[in-house]
């Protein structure tokens, strides 16, 4: 056995598992330590949709499913997409019913020379002579759920280590970057989901793709209504459960903060004796959560009596970074993130939570968050060929998420104009116009220079502050004609946040920003 697997063999145990596995670690003694920082700040992040790599034998296939064998086939991956299939790796098929598209309707001849070795599914095409694995129904509900029946077969049969389960308004896909990150000093096999694959199908695909000799896997998980997170949390069966914040999102359907509040703990509803509930100590509406008798509940925040706890966090670098402090029990580190944004800071102190859980010492974290890229379209620094620095936080919006970027940007030392592009934020029920007049509000605070809206909403709310005609605010419906009118204003050296809800699809205007051409005379 080797150091780090002797130096991490309690946790499993103490978790009732039985592999060997991460110790809760704590020092006796006061320490400090100073993590010196050398690395840039831009990114060039260009995540890939991973391969989902685990074999799959047919008999595994069929009883995962609940499905009958017609054609035997050679054991291979799984794969729900026929773009994906790759010539020389033994690949399933598994047709997914979607609302929009059939994926048995993709089904040829053709994917047997692309690697493809066999369909799970409700029907094949003639003349089809690779392996079928039969599922019964022809609907979306069916499909569905044969996946997810799969998805459970991984996680009882065939993943033996400890899964971490993330949710919350904002910061899921950074913090879940940052615990995989601290968790690698361990030198163990970890495991992330990818992108933002934290719906029912995304989980689902994630734990078919869990392989076997993964000791640590983090998810994230999301919702749109009631009831979703308590399904993935069943599927899932984390052994660490995470509830970063609870904002004003998904309030269309859920109606209240209190609402979604509920709708996020349902990640703590069948929580095990054993299992670790981590919360926002920061946030009442997420402290107060319930949590099942016999679960540990620990608390991350600034609040005194947090059990990890955000000490201190300062913008840095001309605000390309930030200085945080974290400290647990006697414990103290000081390092700095290379990417902006005071808003990592608290997605840092959550994760120093989850990984000193497995024995990572503060210091430690400090070290691996140091070397932190943001994940792509989430306060991602680029630097364009014209340079303009574009803060890239095109995924997704809500309000609080909104109003941290334009702190960002406000931050950030700029030679030229500091210019705020904002997509409308979805799913705000009746408080929809009224947040998006006080994302404006904190605009015109801010003195951010130019203003860019793209959508009805922040029409609206514009028109209501008698802000349409001013000269720094320009308005188009949808990014692609505001990306034209932009570009006209803006110069080599300015700053420029692009946000917007994913169906505004604001990437096309950080797009359309590198393309430019600037002659500096």
């Amino acid at each position: 056995m080797t150091s780090t697997s002797t130096s991490i063999c309690s946790f499993l145990h103490v978790l009732g598992l039985s592999k060997p596995n991460f110790l809760l670690n704590s020092t006796g003694s006061h320490s400090i330590a100073i993590i010196k920082n050398t690395n840039n700040h831009t990114s060039q992040s260009n995540p890939q949709k991973p391969l989902i790599s685990p074999i799959w034998t047919v008999t595994e296939i069929a009883e995962a499913v609940n499905g009958k064998i017609l054609k035997w086939g050679p054991p291979g991956t799984i794969c729900t997409d026929t773009r994906d299939l790759k010539p020389g790796k033994n690949q399933w098929f598994f047709a997914i019913i979607g609302e929009q598209l059939d994926g048995h309707d993709f089904i040829s001849p053709e994917l047997c020379s692309r690697g493809c070795v066999g369909v799970v599914g409700n029907r094949v095409c003639e003349s089809w002579v690779k392996g079928f694995v039969h599922v019964e129904g022809t609907d979306n509900v069916n499909s569905t759920n044969s996946l997810i029946n799969m998805a459970c077969y991984a996680r009882n049969k065939r993943f033996n280590g400890v899964l971490v389960g993330i949710t919350g308004s904002v910061g899921k896909s950074t913090t879940k970057r940052m615990i995989a990150l601290a968790l690698e000093s361990l030198g163990i096999n970890v495991f992330e989901s990818y992108g933002n694959w934290n719906n029912r199908i995304g989980v689902a695909l994630t734990l078919i793709g869990i392989n076997r000799n993964v000791d640590i896997a983090v998810l994230e998980m999301g919702m749109s209504g009631k009831g979703e997170i308590l399904e993935l949390a069943k599927m899932a069966k984390p052994r660490i459960r995470v509830v970063l914040n609870v904002g004003a999102s998904h309030l269309e359907s859920l109606g209240s903060l209190e609402e979604v509040a509920m709708a996020k703990g349902e990640i703590f509803r069948d929580a095990k004796p054993g299992d670790v509930c981590i919360l926002n100590g920061d946030d009442p509406l997420v402290s107060s959560l319930p949590v099942p008798r016999g679960v540990r509940k620990v608390l991350f925040g600034q609040r005194i009596g947090c059990d990890v706890r955000l000490v201190a966090a300062e913008n840095t670098d001309g605000g390309l970074g930030v200085e945080v402090v974290l400290e647990k029990g006697k414990e103290r580190v000081k390092f700095v993130i290379p990417s902006p944004g005071r808003h990592l800071s608290l997605n840092a102190c959550a994760a120093a939570t989850v990984a000193t859980l497995f024995g990572v010492s503060v210091a430690q974290v400090g070290i691996s968050l140091s070397k932190f890229v943001p994940v792509h379209m989430r306060s991602e620094l680029q630097v364009a060929r014209n340079g303009i620095k574009i803060v890239n936080d095109a995924y997704n919006a809500n309000p609080i998420s909104t109003r941290a970027a334009i702190d960002l940007l406000k931050s950030i030392g700029c030679d030229g104009k500091r210019v705020a592009i904002l997509g409308d934020m979805l799913e705000l029920g009746s408080i929809e116009i009224e947040s998006h007049e006080k994302i404006l509000s904190h605009c015109c605070d801010c003195h951010i220079d130019l203003v860019g809206l793209a959508g009805n909403r922040f029409l609206t709310a514009a028109e209501n502050m008698n802000l349409i005609k001013a000269d720094n605010f320009i308005h188009a419906d949808d990014a692609e004609i505001l990306a034209r009118k932009i570009v006209k204003r803006l110069k080599c050296n300015d700053v420029v946040l692009v946000k917007g809800s994913r169906v505004m699809q604001m990437e096309k205007v950080v797009n359309a920003i590198k393309a430019m051409n600037i002659n500096v005379s």
